[in-house]
């Protein structure tokens, strides 16, 4: 004997298969879009130069710093690099960028004038600041444009920046590699 129940009539209990199904796809492919997003590196945190893994060219010292503070927030990027001049003096200086390929403006120890653009790779897993400095050396104004590409080493242990820079005078190249704190 068939017992007939009216509380899910057959043409509900289809379309409720089907819209339990297209929602599961949904869900689906919203979290394989999402995984999919390449996430970007985080630089963050107070880094110190390891002298040993590093290679400074003969006159790139001053463009090494001996200890970094980064912050990356946003679409914010602050660095404040300490160092050691050619004279021997101590010097920090910070620098504010934008993650957004737009221009930025920052003074470098009273004098220097330094205009750059931050972009990420297409992987997010490097940032590469292009900037221009202006300064003034014995009387005259002089201009070197600067690469400078983040990247963390290939064991993710160290953070790398490759330093390429040019002048009317000549190029230079630093592999800098720092420890985080």
């Amino acid at each position: 004997m068939k017992i007939k129940s009216n509380c899910c009539p057959k043409e509900k209990r289809v379309s409720l298969r089907v819209t339990s199904i297209l929602f599961l796809i949904v869900f689906l492919m919203t979290s394989l879009v999402t995984d999919a997003a390449p996430k970007k590196a985080k630089f963050s945190g107070e880094w110190t130069l390891n002298e040993g893994k590093s290679y400074v060219a003969e006159y790139g010292e001053t463009m090494a710093a001996t200890k970094m503070i980064i912050k990356q927030k946003g679409k914010k990027l602050t660095i404040e690099r300490f160092g050691t001049s050619q004279e021997g003096e101590d010097y920090n200086y910070s620098e504010m960028y934008t993650l957004d390929g737009k221009e930025c403006e920052n003074i470098m120890l009273e004098t220097t004038k330094k205009k750059s653009t931050v972009n990420w790779s297409d992987d997010k897993q490097s940032l590469t600041i292009t900037s221009t400095i202006w300064f003034e050396f014995d009387g005259n104004e002089l201009e070197v444009a600067l690469v400078e590409i983040f990247k963390f080493t290939e064991d993710g242990n160290f953070l790398s920046i490759s330093q390429n820079a040019s002048t009317d005078y000549g190029d230079l190249e630093n592999t800098l590699v720092y420890e985080k704190k």
